[in-house]
């Protein structure tokens, strides 16, 4: 015989009979709803993407002493019906005499609509199955009420009741629910045992297959009940969740609530959690839903699965959240990617955050399960991080502050700086230089700028600018590049330059201003010509940059990758004047194109057209300005951005009901700048002996080409020579 767990009497009934039924939003904190459903809320059925689901469309059996099917927490809710001693169908058969099934339907399913509580999923639909007239029945009857749910449909089957002793019987049919692809609850029983009594504890049994979980009880403080029996042999498939003194429907009137503990009470909030999980991806088998919540329960007791709160306290709201390895899914929809960030081009990054503004880039991830997830691939798999401006700033005043020492010979003029770095030789910097008296020469650099690739073309007799290095795509390597370049005299005021920048792959810990830095590797060429006079100044080249893994400084080793080497064609004028014997004003204009990529067989991109950008400063350099040896530098100009481009993307955006197989879309993302980040920079640099004294400050407009997004920033230092 099987007994049903009723572990505690009725404590009192309730009654809540408000006018006017409310919406189903979620019930607000101190409100009798919410209060009434405490252990709804212990188990994380109240956060968004939990009530959101609520089992909608999902059946679950409740096999147990009927329902009163006219009571306000089942309105909309019931379908089916079965009497097991009668054999008759629908619910007419189904009244409950002893409260029960009614109690139990609510902990699972009661609806939420501004009255009395709320069960776990409280958009499913109830299949009330009566196999109780009183406190005990036959073997027979619960196998045919088990039969009759598997004839339904229900994905949950909840059993609130057990017994001492094993019934081949009961066993047969949950073997065939089993393998009709169900998950059943059943409560562990109220004996205070060490392991649940009979039907719970066949869910160890390898029939089973994962798909029947035990449920005990525990209190308001997450202890087990002193009643509830324990996870024993079960422990792997045992839950537990409130089960004391819980509010739920009473079949005496229509609006009649009781208090009543038992594990009879725990199991109803796991089988809505069931519903809950399965709602939200309809896809999942039986096996998997009852795994997701053994592996999300809060670990009670012993640290692990233990043999009195096996797997632990269940946890819906970590339930619906990705579990194990989070992947995408590239164009060819099957085999997952791994999921890793992958960084924004400066030069494109004003186009994705307006992709990411416009939901372009939004698809689904899939955790191990083979759930999806919503995921913005602009805003969390793409890093849209803007650069430091203090880190632009550092840059500046290392250039301007490391002049280093200097020595004239018969032939020529040499320089040599190197400033060590605190604790990592790699970013060590260091140049040496030499130029002839007719301007030809040398200059080899590591981690500093060049005096002849990084320097202005400048009249003979005026100040010597610098070059807004934003505007140029070596701006998209690490501040911690080499360089090696040669200049010839042709006469006349004429000379050719060419030059190499180098960036080997490395990552480290740039300093306290710049953070890490990860750098791929790439390579710059260099040509370009320069005419100076006396007033006059005027250069124009070429470049070439390489890039091995990135696009325009962007990592594409993710999601996102492309196959092949980026190359990007640069062409730049520059014009220097000298106002005054301590004055220059100069400005430079850049274009370049990056040829167009196709994406690697397993990404997201199928391809990236060919991308153009521009960027131009003005500069104005003086000296001797405060005092004799100091130097002022101010530039003004949008840094290279990009104007043409396009990003051929298939993207995941959802998954089939069904089967669960992604859904794929194509999509194109504009790789065009919507607004071009405008740049005012300004240093200050004076000898003081053997220090230095250096200040600069930048304000930055649009910047990343967002427009309304501005940003200033300043920085001092103070070094010292040796």
């Amino acid at each position: 015989m099987i007994k049903n767990l009723l572990a505690a009497t009725l404590v009192t009934s309730l009654l809540s009979i408000p006018a006017v039924a409310l919406a189903q939003s979620v019930p607000a904190v101190g409100s009798q709803e919410r209060s009434w459903s405490w252990g709804t809320e212990r188990v994380g059925a109240f956060n968004s993407k939990a009530w959101a689901a609520r089992g909608k469309n999902v059946k679950i059996a409740i096999i147990d002493s009927g329902i009163n099917i006219n009571h306000i927490e089942f309105r909309g809710a019931l379908s089916g019906g079965y009497d097991a001693f009668t054999n008759r169908q629908g619910l007419a058969y189904v009244g409950d005499t002893l409260g029960h099934g009614t109690h139990v339907a609510s902990l699972a399913a009661g609806r939420s609509d501004g009255r009395g509580m709320v069960g776990t999923a409280s958009l499913s639909t109830i299949v009330p199955i009566k196999v109780f007239q009183n406190s005990s029945t036959s073997d027979a009857i619960i196998a045919r009420g088990i039969d009759y749910a598997r004839s339904q449909k229900a994905f949950v089957f909840n059993m609130s009741l057990g017994s001492s002793s094993m019934s081949p019987t009961i066993r047969t049919a949950l073997q065939n629910a089993v393998k009709g692809g169900s998950v059943i609850v059943v409560a562990a029983g109220n004996e205070g045992a060490a392991n649940p009594s009979w039907p719970a504890r066949h869910a160890s049994e390898s029939w089973a297959n994962g798909q029947i979980i035990a449920v005990g009880a525990v209190d308001q403080n997450n202890r087990i009940a002193s009643f509830s029996n324990r996870a024993g042999a079960t422990k792997n498939f045992y839950l537990v969740a409130p089960g004391v003194n819980l509010i739920g429907a009473y079949p005496s009137s229509t609006t009649s609530y009781a208090y009543m503990s038992g594990t009879s009470m725990a199991a109803p909030v796991v089988a809505g959690a069931v519903a809950v999980v399965k709602s939200a991806w309809p896809y999942l088998t039986a096996k998997d839903t009852a795994n997701i919540l053994f592996v999300t329960a809060t670990d009670l007791g012993a640290k692990g699965v233990d043999e009195i709160y096996g797997r632990g306290l269940l946890n819906l709201e970590k339930a619906m959240l990705p579990v194990g390895k989070v992947t995408a899914v590239g164009k060819e929809g099957s085999r997952p990617l791994a999921l890793s960030t992958s960084s924004a081009s400066p030069v494109t990054i004003g186009a994705m955050s307006a992709a990411s503004q416009s939901g372009i880039l939004e698809g689904v991830v899939f955790d191990s399960f083979k759930r999806d997830f919503d995921y913005d691939f602009a805003a969390d798999g793409v890093n849209i991080g803007f650069s430091n401006s203090v880190g632009l700033l550092n840059n500046t005043l290392n250039d301007k502050m490391s002049e280093g020492h200097s020595q004239k010979t018969a032939t020529g003029h040499y320089r040599a700086s190197f400033v060590p770095h605190d604790t990592d030789p790699r970013l060590n910097r260091a140049s040496i230089s030499y130029l002839s008296a007719d301007g030809s020469g040398w200059a080899v650099t590591q981690g500093m700028n060049s005096l002849l690739l990084d320097r202005a073309a400048a009249p003979v007799d005026g100040v010597s600018p610098r070059s807004a290095s934003f505007t140029s795509t070596k701006s998209l390597m690490a501040s911690s590049a080499s360089s090696y370049a040669v200049r010839k005299s042709l006469g006349g005021g004429l000379s050719l330059t060419a030059g190499l920048v180098r960036q080997n792959e490395d990552y480290f810990v740039n300093n306290q201003l710049l953070s890490q830095e990860e750098v791929q590797p790439s390579t710059r060429y260099e040509l370009f010509a320069s005419k100076v006079d006396h007033d006059l100044a005027f250069s124009a080249g070429l470049s070439v940059l390489k890039e091995e893994r990135s696009r325009l400084g962007a990592d594409q080793s993710s999601v996102l990758a492309l196959a092949g080497q980026a190359q990007t064609y640069e062409a730049h004028i520059e014009m220097a004047r000298k106002l005054s014997d301590t004055m220059t004003l100069s400005g430079r204009l850049t274009r370049s194109k990056t040829e167009a990529q196709r994406g690697l067989t397993d990404g997201m991109v199928t391809k990236v057209s060919d991308t153009e950008a521009m960027g131009y400063s003005l500069g104005l350099a003086a000296e001797h300005v405060f005092t004799k040896g100091d130097r002022i530098d101010v530039s003004l100009g949008s840094p290279l951005s990009s104007v043409s481009g396009e990003m051929d993307i298939v993207i995941a955006t959802g998954a089939d009901e069904q089967t669960g197989a992604p859904i794929m879309t194509r999509r194109l993302v504009s790789l065009a700048s919507q607004k071009t980040e405008q740049r005012v920079e300004a240093s200050y640099v004076r000898d003081l002996g053997q220090w230095k004294l250096g200040v600069a400050a930048i304000s930055r407009f649009d910047l990343g080409g967002v427009k309304g997004r501005s940003e200033t920033a300043g920085l001092a230092r103070l070094a010292i020579s040796f």
